[in-house]
């Protein structure tokens, strides 16, 4: 045997060998993913079993008939699957709505605190190391009458104590063409608004006062109507009252009205100009609201609908919120 035949059959061993374990590899590969595929099969199985059972224990309708939605067959499979019943109590359902406002309440007040943090970090970088902002003046002036209010109520006087430091000039260079709204450039030399001895100087006027919606009570003068016809104007509103009932001048109505039709909701607020006539419009508080329309026929009035007027005092938002 030549040396070229012994080269040939160790080669054509060596691809045998090569050919048998690539075969065993793909052998062991497809038994793995058939063995994975078994499994989920198994599993989907075994959970759509497990949900049909829990389907059969749900009731699909309540008490008067009514079908339940998917959301609540999902909320009463998952009390069945932790071993209550499937439909909650009256004190149950009040205290997972109770739950679910105060999570809503503790996200707003985390997004608003967000908010916050972000603008205060945003003035931060903004503000320069050796600029001080009109804003900061303000605040430190306004500290200084603070601690000269408390001063005066510890009988001492100001003189006595250590006289108030003198605030840096800015040294950010002043542009040639920069005008100081203050003096009009009449100071010299160029200087900024903030080093600008004519400057006004009112601590705490750049402060906006925070809006409390229903701090104050409403007026007395205004009512709250509902019951109106969906058609009718603010005009008609005020001649009902006004002219028809005589409960005193109105001198102001506001419609509550559809964003998209621009009609009316049936409800408005009433402000009268004396308290005596909303208190006569408080009267009318469950009185019947004829609608009256005309026939082209024969031109007569007919009425057509009879609405069940209500009239309440205005409430504040405080009060109302506790009886929602």
């Amino acid at each position: 045997m030549t040396l070229d035949n012994i080269a040939t059959e160790i080669k054509s061993d060596k691809k045998e060998k090569k050919r048998k374990r690539e075969d065993m590899e793909k052998y062991a590969t497809t038994s793995k993913d058939e063995l994975k595929k078994e499994e989920r099969v198994q599993r989907k199985e075994k959970k759509k079993a497990e949900k049909e059972e829990l389907l059969s224990k749900v009731p699909k309708v309540d008490e008067n008939g009514i079908a339940y939605t998917k959301v609540q067959i999902k909320r009463m499979m998952k009390r069945v699957k932790r071993g209550l019943s499937p439909v909650p109590t009256e004190e149950e359902e009040r205290e997972r709505v109770r739950r679910l406002k105060e999570e809503e309440r503790e996200t707003q007040e985390e997004l608003s605190g967000m908010m916050y943090t972000r603008e205060d970090e945003d003035s931060e970088a903004e503000d320069d190391g050796m600029v001080q902002t009109d804003e900061n003046r303000d605040n430190d002036d306004e500290e200084n009458s603070i601690q000269e209010k408390a001063n005066q109520n510890q009988g001492v006087d100001k003189s006595d104590t250590e006289p108030p430091r003198k605030k840096k000039a800015r040294s950010k260079p002043v542009p040639d063409d920069y005008v100081c709204y203050a003096c009009k450039n009449r100071h010299s030399p160029l200087h900024w608004i903030y080093d600008c001895p004519d400057k006004i100087h009112n601590p705490g006027s750049n402060h906006v006062k925070k809006k409390i919606k229903g701090i104050n009570e409403p007026s007395e003068r205004k009512v709250f109507v509902s019951g109106l016809p969906f058609d009718i104007k603010a005009k008609d509103v005020e001649e009902y009252f006004e002219k028809e009932k005589k409960c005193g001048k109105v001198v102001h109505c506001k419609l509550l009205l559809f964003p998209d039709t621009k009609r009316c909701k049936g409800t408005g607020f009433v402000t009268f100009e004396s308290d005596e006539g909303a208190r006569n419009a408080l009267k009318l508080n469950g009185t019947s609201f004829d609608i009256i329309e005309d026939k082209s026929s024969n031109g007569k009035q007919t009425k057509k609908l009879s609405l069940t007027l209500s009239v309440k005092k205005v409430l504040s938002r405080s009060v109302t919120k506790k009886l929602s």
